[in-house]
């Protein structure tokens, strides 16, 4: 059944009262797969965030972190009084595990120490909360990155076929979530996959493109939805891929998403200047999607600093923010305590002691004010 724009809209909102307007109520039953209600996560004031993932290791590993005013602080107290109201941990099946790569070879494992499976997650996410932050929480659903280039089945679900692998996760799922719940931890927003443009699960030598077999995708991001549900059917869900300059491919992907009945809230977009090119085009896909769903909330789930552009920080921001109709649910910056081929952060190291710049990590104080939070 094709889906009319108030159908659309109360897909993607959750919102009974969306129904107004269309000629026909019946036509979309058996098509909203939406809670009722998703709570906090979508209503939020605007969304400054951070992944900051990587700081669980480097503190282990004796990491400082020293502000503005020279003074050593706790990190997320730190990125709190910048104004920063969030926090992204990506998490994997097992960390531990070497990874066969797409090409051929083999990835060394993400953490032979185990940083970022579910348990160092949970130890982190109780920290996030007890700071009074938002807390989305990014699965991988691989032993290793996830990202464009490669989706690799965990070691534990290389053998399944899609009705296996598609429990195999649900129940994965299920399980982290009652695991964080019961910390005192609840994710506020579930992101399950991550720059899933080309898919999720797909086994070395799949090829990738601008899409997989939808109907297949389509279950096991169900089957995610559904775990992350049968526990709380009030956290919000974000699906995430990498076509922030690509406003075509980027509504086809969300039609199609919707075509297969997956429920979601969130919309982000991975946007570095290094991989996708100038903000001028981040706008346009935004402006675009924001016109065509106008129901859907819209994020960056991924970015950083551009080193030959300082202010494209806080035009990112701009951006999002002055979505119509507050559409705009936020950014969040990746591991500002790093820089690399990605782009630039918002510290600079020196051994183990991390230094905010004031120059980069000032622009969320001031679009703190600007925003009025």
């Amino acid at each position: 059944m094709a889906l009319r724009p108030c159908a659309v809209a109360v897909l993607l909102s959750g919102a009974p009262m969306a129904l107004a307007g269309c000629a026909d109520e019946t036509e979309l039953l058996g098509v909203i797969d939406t809670p009722d209600a998703t709570a906090g996560a979508v209503t939020a004031p605007f969304v400054l965030g951070a992944d900051i993932t990587w700081a669980q290791e480097d503190e282990a590993n004796g990491a400082t972190y020293v502000d503005d005013d020279r003074m050593a602080k706790d990190l997320l107290q730190l990125i709190a009084g910048h104004g920063f109201n969030y926090v992204r941990l990506r998490t994997f099946v097992d960390p531990t595990q070497p990874a066969p790569a797409p090409d051929g070879g083999t990835f060394a494992p993400y953490s032979s120490q185990g940083f970022g499976d579910l348990a160092h997650t949970v130890a982190y996410a109780k920290a996030v909360k007890a700071a009074g932050l938002g807390f989305l929480l990014d699965f991988h659903y691989s032993d290793y990155w996830a990202d464009p280039g490669k989706q690799i089945k965990p070691a534990a679900w290389v053998a399944d076929d899609l009705p296996a692998l598609a429990a195999d996760l649900q129940a994965y799922t299920t399980n982290a979530i009652t695991a964080l719940v019961a910390a005192g931890a609840r994710p506020d927003l579930v992101q399950p996959g991550n720059d899933i443009t080309p898919g999720i699960e797909l086994t070395p030598g799949t090829p990738l493109g601008p899409s997989s077999s939808w109907p297949a995708l389509g279950q096991l991001l169900k089957a995610a939805v559904a775990g992350v549900h049968a526990v709380d059917p009030t956290i919000g869900i974000m699906l995430h891929i990498d076509r922030c300059a690509d406003a075509t491919a980027s509504a086809a992907w969300i039609e199609s998403a919707i075509a297969q009945g997956v429920s979601f809230d969130v919309f982000g977009e991975s946007c570095f200047v290094a991989y996708q090119g100038s903000s001028d085009a981040w706008a346009a896909t935004f402006t675009a999607l924001a016109t065509q769903f106008p129901a859907l909330k819209l994020a960056i789930a991924q970015y950083a600093g551009d080193p030959s552009d300082g202010a494209v920080i806080r035009r990112a921001n701009d951006m999002i923010f002055g979505l119509p109709n507050h559409q705009g649910f936020g950014t969040f910056f990746w591991e500002p305590t790093h820089s690399g081929a990605w782009g630039s952060g918002l510290f600079t190291s020196s051994g183990t002691v991390y230094a905010t710049v004031p120059g980069s990590i000032d622009q969320f104080d001031a679009m703190r004010a600007a925003y009025g939070r």
